[in-house]
């Protein structure tokens, strides 16, 4: 079957390492601590907002020396160090804002396009598209060839109206961002728009008065010190003593509520300690090396109060170079497929012949809360990078796919699936890659991300017939995950097309089949050709008897891969499932399958 190759399918990039940590852990607080800190949170809120409206202000044409104005004129009201943090998150809000205005005026541009030129054809019914297909397809099969794809329009004038309304929408809309990204103007709010939205219509946002002023008051009061290395704990703005002890240095306006002095600074401690219980060995190294430890204490609207610190650790962890995992013949990938509720895994050799039969990874995400959902993610990569560990895999591969074009322009081509536009817009594809990243960099696995084009189609085409078993049937997932380790690996997505049974072909050989992790093989067993595995299907395609004219050479392999098979279930090593093999790719090794 031939293959038309519309997008990019080959290469792989591999992730920058992800080094920095971050650990959380609650504050026990008093009163008189709660009373300090909601004094700090409110004066910090007002200076953040005020220093977010003159970098707002002077848009493009900002530059080093308004940004040190910037920080003289909060120098004077707090200290140079609060001002450095207050006028760098500025800074990023605003850079965050140009870059989300960009985003959206390529998508109002992609689906402008979209509508435009759905507009220019003419109105089909359901009936007349039917009708039109049907005559295409009798005239290709009168001329002897396939059948065109045909494009339509709309499917009624309504429609047809209601679109062009909406392309007027859309136009008004990308002039506004255009105008908007010209001139350097953002729309940012300290708090978000959402929240301050949601004051307007607290009945749709099933919130009251206090609930709202708790969460505004939450999401704007909290506020940080960045690190600084040589200097001791690692931050001489927030100190966090070993033992737990809290201190902040206090802004002028507050030095009335010191409680401690020390060289001539003001600063006030706290009566809760910070302990924390996570990666808290690292903490203390940190801590004791002096190097540099950021600290950040947020609010949440249910009065709760965390200390979050940030830091990186002085031996970076030991991730392999790309080049250098496809130069050891003995590497092992662990390729992941991303769907809708779960993730199919598969393992794969330096030749690019699965291995394993794994189990899918659950990742139910839709619908829950943004913190039920981080934590539904976390695990599925942690049992993902687990399974990793399990089988000796030092490189994960992930498809590179994050859905922009049917976020962009879904609405404009599948407007009446929005169940399907829902499940595919709602997959956690950038936060999956970064998390992934950041986990797995830490327990020395590198990754690398490969085009996710033709993926499903081809896996298949080619693999989910072979890999599937008489009790067992692959899915369709996992034969993509499959076709994404061979991408990442440099090998095409078809496999070596079968010989004949009982005729050598040259670049043919035959190996021992591997037994499971644990399992220990019988001597001199063979691995032959699965009957149909040059074809695809269903289950009936790779299995049933050989056929008579396959040979004795054929059936004397088959026999002694039964009495093998015999004895090593005797012995009490043999695989859940009767281990297989097929031909995989030009210039690759015969595909050794257990279950």
């Amino acid at each position: 079957m031939s293959r038309r190759v519309r997008h990019e399918v080959a290469g792989a990039d591999q992730a920058p390492v992800t080094t920095a940590l971050r650990a959380r852990t609650r504050l026990r607080l008093s009163m008189t601590d709660v009373f300090v800190l909601a004094a700090l949170g409110g004066l910090f809120a007002k200076l953040q907002g005020a220093d977010l409206a003159l970098r707002a202000a002077a848009g493009p044409d900002h530059d080093k020396d308004i940004w040190a104005e910037r920080k003289r004129s909060l120098t004077k009201e707090s200290s140079s160090r609060w001002a450095g943090r207050v006028t760098k998150k500025s800074n990023d809000a605003y850079a965050t804002a140009m870059r989300n205005q960009r985003r959206a005026l390529a998508d109002k541009q992609k689906a402008i396009a979209v509508i435009s030129e759905k507009l220019a054809r003419p109105v089909h019914s359901q009936a007349q598209r039917k009708s039109l297909a049907q005559k295409e397809a009798g005239r290709a099969k009168a001329e002897g060839r396939k059948p065109r794809t045909l494009v339509f329009g709309y499917r009624s004038e309504e429609e047809h109206y209601q679109k062009r309304r909406r392309l007027q929408v859309l136009v008004a809309e990308a002039e506004r961002l255009e105008a908007d990204v010209r001139s350097g103007r953002v729309h940012v709010v300290l708090g978000g728009k959402r929240l301050a939205k949601n004051r307007l219509h607290l009945g749709q946002a099933s919130k009251t008065v206090p609930d709202w002023r708790a969460a505004w008051a939450a999401k704007r009061w909290s506020f940080g010190a960045n690190g600084e290395a040589g200097k001791s704990l690692g931050n001489e703005t927030i100190r966090v003593w070993l033992d737990g002890t809290v201190e902040i240095d206090l802004p002028p306006a507050l030095a009335h509520l010191a409680n401690a002095t020390a060289h001539g600074r003001t600063c006030y401690r706290l009566d809760a300690k910070a302990v924390f219980a996570y990666r808290a060995n690292e903490w203390e190294e940190q801590a004791r090396a002096g190097r540099a430890i950021a600290y950040d204490i947020c609010f949440s609207p249910k009065g709760r109060v965390y200390l979050d610190a940030s830091f990186t650790p002085a031996g970076a962890p030991d991730v392999p170079s790309f080049a250098k995992l496809l130069g050891g013949p003995g590497l092992k990938v662990l390729s992941a497929d991303l769907n809708h509720g779960f993730l199919a895994p598969a393992v794969l050799d330096r030749s690019g012949n699965p291995l394993h039969r794994l189990p899918d990874i659950p990742l139910l995400t839709e619908d829950l809360p943004a913190a039920q959902r981080d934590g539904h993610l976390r695990q599925a990569i942690t049992d993902l990078l687990d399974m990793a560990v399990a089988y000796g895999c030092r490189l994960v591969v992930v498809e590179n796919l994050g859905f922009d074009e049917m976020r962009a322009t879904g609405r404009e081509k599948y407007g009446s699936r929005k169940w399907s536009r829902k499940v595919v817009c709602g997959i956690p594809t950038r936060q999956f890659r970064d998390r992934l990243v950041a986990m797995a960099s830490r327990r020395g696995i590198a990754v690398a991300s490969t085009p996710a084009a033709y993926s499903s189609i081809w896996g298949a085409q080619h693999w989910q017939g072979p890999m599937s078993t008489k009790h067992q049937k692959a899915s369709r997932h996992t034969a993509a995950a499959v076709v994404l380790g061979r991408r990442a690996l440099g090998h095409s997505a078809r496999r070596r097309s079968q010989a004949s049974p009982g005729r050598a072909v040259p670049g043919q050989r035959t190996e021992e089949a591997e037994a499971p992790e644990g399992a220990v093989s019988a001597a001199g067993a063979e691995s032959c050709h699965v009957s149909g595995a040059g074809r695809t299907g269903t289950r009936k395609s790779t299995q049933g008897k050989p056929s008579r004219r396959e040979g004795n050479l054929y059936r004397r392999h088959l026999a002694k891969g039964m009495e093998c098979e015999t004895r090593e279930r005797r012995n009490g090593t043999a695989p859940m499932y009767p281990a297989k093999t097929v031909r995989a790719g030009p210039g690759d090794r015969s595909l050794s399958l257990s279950s």
